[in-house]
Formats: structure tokens, sequence, C-alpha cells
């Protein structure tokens, strides 16, 4: 179309010059007018063309997406998706582009090739959202559960094994008698102390939660004292 707009003005332009002035300079005049409305106008002036599936007007200076490197194209004067892109390590020519309208091909070529082709810069995604399916997700989550607990079974198993063969290579010394009656005395007074321990915080519970009650308040600590006798050495 630019083409042919260029030439129609050059002949229009050349027979009004040539009215006024010498023919070869009139070409001359003519040429240069011409290039410059076709170089820094016509050329960059951005065309369209008509989707075949929805009718709709799509201009080719469109930011487009190469379907065959990736590339952004954002220099669409210089490269159109009509013509090729502008990756210098790509420059492929889009046998196809996308409509952004109806999202339907539109064929640039006679080869009607579906894939690689070029589209729209920034295109919505109208993709549904894909449904979750609940029993497989509960699945999943129980054989992720019974992978981690055959894991935990498996460490243990190798723990047993390995302390077995600890206690073979580095075998415990026997202890000393002394070693043996200090720990008989730090497990006798542990028990009594902590025992003693319970009988009075049992015994100052008791007091608050029957200070109204005295029959009561007599049986619980009863209850208490029984308790200290038949579990502990000094009561």
């Amino acid at each position: 179309m630019a083409w042919a707009i260029s030439i129609a003005v050059f002949i229009v332009l050349f027979f009004l010059l040539t009215l006024a002035l010498d023919g070869f300079l009139a070409f001359i005049i003519a040429v240069i007018v011409t290039g410059c409305l076709f170089f820094f106008y016509l050329d960059r002036r951005a065309t369209g063309i008509e989707c075949p599936s929805c009718g709709k007007y799509v201009l080719t200076n469109t930011p487009w997406i190469c379907g065959f490197c990736g590339a952004k194209n954002f220099r669409v004067d210089e490269y159109p998706f009509v013509g090729r892109c502008g990756n210098k390590e790509c420059g492929a020519e889009p046998k196809a582009y996308q409509c952004h309208h109806c999202e339907k091909l539109v064929f640039l070529t006679p080869d009607r090739q579906k894939f690689n082709f070029a589209k729209c810069v920034n295109v919505p995604d109208r993709s549904k959202p894909v449904k979750k399916d609940p029993v497989a997700g509960k699945i999943a989550e129980l054989d992720k559960g019974i992978q981690i607990t055959e894991r935990m079974v498996k460490k243990a198993e190798l723990d047993v094994k390995l302390k077995e063969f600890k206690d073979v290579l580095e075998p415990q010394k026997p202890r000393t008698q002394k070693e043996v009656i200090e720990e008989s005395f730090a497990n006798f007074a542990d028990r009594n102390m902590t025992g003693a321990e319970i009988v009075r915080r049992k015994k100052a519970e008791n007091a608050e939660k029957y200070k109204d009650n005295q029959p009561e308040l007599e049986r619980q600590n009863l209850l208490v004292d029984q308790w200290a006798r038949d579990h502990l050495d000094l009561m």
C-alpha cells in the first residue's frame, strides 16, 4: 500500500513540476519528495489487517512476542509481526498471528502453519483455572505421610543396629561399687525430695479448694498422706 501511494504521488508531482520546470529537474525533485514521503511517513505508518474470524481490525504496529524465540518486539515500526523478529539471533518471519481480539490465528502466508505463531504482548490469560481434586490431594498428603513414617522407622532400625555395633566394638566398663551406691542414693534422695514437694503442693491446693468444707479437707489430706506412706521411704 505504501509503495502504491508513493508511486501515485510521484507521477502526479512529476507532471505538475514539468509544467514549470525542466524535465530532469522535475524528476529529481519528485524523487526526493516522494522518497521523503515514503521513508519518513508512509513506511512508518501503521497498517492493519482484518481478522477473518472476528472481523476486527488488527494494527501491524502491535507489540508482539515471537513464537520461535519468545523475544518481545517493541520496535514495531522496524519489526512488525508481518515482517521478521527483531532479535538478531532469531530474525524469523511469523507465518501467523494470534488475533488479540478472538485469539484465532490470522495466517500471513499461504503456509498455514499453526505453531510458532506471533502473539500480542501482555494478552490476558483467559484459560480456565484447573479444578483441584480433593480426593487426589488427600491421597497425595497421605502418601507423603507414609513416606515420612517409613523413613522414621528405617532410621529407628538403623539406630538400634548402630547401638548394637557400638556395644560390641566399645563395650561399657563395669561400674564400680562406689558408682552403684552413689546412683542408688541419688535415686533415693530424688524420689523422696520430689515426693515431699508433691505432698506440700497437694495439701496447699486442698486448703484453698476446701477452705469452706473442713470434713472434706481432712479426708483429702488423709489421701495425700496415704499416698506418701505407700510411695515414699520417710513418711
